[in-house]
């Protein structure tokens, strides 16, 4: 009955699992790409429209498939976090994780405290505990499901990613190149061509971070890319996991395609 986090096997096993962002605030278009082959969506809740009655809209679109459903918060918020857990999420996504005591405060914010955390006690009536049908399972079960993820996106934070990178259940660094750019540069209209950035702190900082993830016995390397090129290049550079399209994005593509096609 407790369903088995396929993201993190997939990772177990260096299978180059391929990630989608849904910004979409409905269950259609999520049910859509559930059957296009991805093997995660980002639900994003730190820029998108969205709450948690959509999410579930969304989370009971996509699990009738074995997609794996990571949902980006907000922010650092302990509350936040708890409610999107019982609402039966197999991944969380936390932005802007600057210094090992903020990694540390977040895993604590997953976990029940007889393992170390302050979580409130809510699985027998949760959606992530089958409604209570599973809660024998599921707080047996919980940690070893639960993919826990975090982005490393200022100066600060790539310069303690190391620290970071090394904090038990902290299973994934997501660099972001983006909102370094805006942190160091002075200039960052280079993101309006996501991907191409001059700015050789961005790449030093990049370069060093990318090294010091991949190197962490405990740690998978994520990233983004705006297109398959792109995703197959940090593939090639040791990416463990990679998100090279979003709901958005494929929308006006291939809208945009087909219109220049038509008028020549």
């Amino acid at each position: 009955m407790f369903r088995p986090n396929r993201l993190k096997k997939m990772l177990q096993t260096d299978s180059q699992p391929i990630g989608c962002w849904i910004f979409f605030s409905d269950g259609d278009s999520i049910e859509l790409l559930s059957m296009c082959g991805f093997d995660a969506f980002i639900i994003d809740h730190e820029h998108g429209a969205t709450d948690m009655a959509v999410l579930v809209e969304q989370l009971r679109a996509t699990q009738a498939t074995d997609v794996t459903c990571i949902l980006r918060v907000p922010s650092h918020d302990p509350v936040y976090i708890k409610r999107a857990l019982d609402m039966g999420v197999e991944g969380l996504l936390v932005p802007t994780v600057e210094s090992a005591d903020e990694a540390r405060a977040i895993v604590a914010a997953t976990r029940y405290r007889p393992h170390g955390g302050h979580r409130g006690v809510g699985y027998p009536e949760s959606r992530a505990a089958n409604w209570g049908l599973a809660e024998l399972e599921y707080p047996a079960n919980y940690r070893e499901n639960l993919l826990i993820a975090v982005i490393v996106e200022t100066r600060r934070g790539f310069e303690n990613v190391s620290q970071i990178a090394a904090v038990e259940g902290i299973d994934m660094v997501f660099l972001g190149p983006g909102d370094l750019t805006a942190d160091i540069a002075d200039d960052f209209a280079a993101l309006t061509k996501f991907g191409t950035y001059d700015n050789s702190e961005l790449d030093r900082l990049m370069a060093e971070a990318e090294a010091i993830v991949s190197a962490s016995p405990d740690c998978w390397l994520a990233g983004i890319s705006r297109n398959a090129p792109g995703g197959r290049q940090l593939f090639a550079k040791g990416y463990d996991f990679v998100t090279p399209a979003a709901d958005a994005w494929l929308l006006s593509d291939a809208a945009r395609s087909v219109v220049t096609a038509m008028r020549g």
